[in-house]
């Protein structure tokens, strides 16, 4: 992956894909009597699993996978279905981290469903993060040309603006400790 763009979006989901490692061993709380989730931690996985890739990932793909539907590559409606998947993730994210309030809150949840409904996101999560890695990052390299990056960054640019801004760095902050509480939850076990 020789372009910035699509180095940023593979390194942004090798740091999701960490976080959903980290949402598993938390909810594993819930399986195992010998474990205690941590709430709180769960609770900061999904609000950046919620806000993170909603904000600044999910929208710099639809412009690179927009980009690349105008080059008409095999397999269009493979590539329509996985953009249809963002809505969907999004969708569930938002449900999961309401039923994980009402847990927070001492509200009587069912914790079966509750870990069984994470355990299936957790898995369609992975699943849509490896088709654009082996599907849809492999045709943008084949098929975005040096103009249609230039294109592509024109329009990042135009919507983001600055990349550095004070929200985009407290969520960068937000997933180092999450990725810091894993690393030191893991080692007491």
């Amino acid at each position: 992956m020789n372009n910035p763009i699509l180095q940023r979006l593979n390194a942004d989901h090798k740091h999701i894909a960490k976080v959903m490692y980290c949402l598993r061993a938390q909810i594993k709380g819930f399986d195992d009597p010998d474990m205690e989730p941590n709430i709180s931690q769960i609770m900061d996985i999904l609000d950046f699993i919620s806000t993170f890739p909603e904000r600044w990932h999910h929208p710099v793909e639809d412009v690179v996978f927009r980009k690349l539907m105008e080059k008409n590559p095999p397999h269009p409606e493979q590539i329509r279905a996985v953009l249809r998947e963002h809505e969907d993730l999004e969708r569930i994210t938002q449900e999961l981290k309401t039923a994980f309030e009402r847990v927070a809150m001492d509200i009587a949840v069912p914790i079966a469903h509750l870990y069984k409904t994470t355990t299936i996101y957790l898995s369609r999560q992975m699943l849509h993060l490896d088709a654009e890695e082996s599907v849809l990052f492999p045709l943008v390299e084949d098929y975005l040309e040096e103009d249609d990056w230039a294109d592509v960054e024109e329009e990042v640019d135009r919507v983001f603006g600055d990349p550095d801004d004070l929200a985009k760095q407290e969520y960068d902050h937000l997933l180092s400790s999450i990725l810091n509480f894993d690393a030191h939850f893991s080692s007491t076990d």
